[in-house]
């Protein structure tokens, strides 16, 4: 039971991190390749589902590195 609980929240934390990464990109001006908005996501998803840490903090300062290079 505690797998499918696990499992449910994972598909609700990607789904939600889809929609958060397919906004972020929008605001920006930003059209993401499949790999870049997949990635995103990967990392939204995972911010919800973990404590941050060292790894996770370098993992979004790339992002904002990427959003303010890609920005239109």
């Amino acid at each position: 039971m505690e797998r499918q609980n696990l499992s449910k929240e994972l598909s609700i934390s990607r789904q939600s991190g889809l929609k958060a990464a397919i906004e972020i990109c929008r605001l920006n001006g930003i059209q993401p390749k499949l790999r870049e908005l997949l990635r995103l996501t990967d990392i939204i998803a995972t911010d919800s589902l973990l404590t941050p840490d060292e790894e996770f903090r370098t993992q979004v300062k790339k992002v904002d590195e990427w959003l303010v290079k890609n920005r239109k």
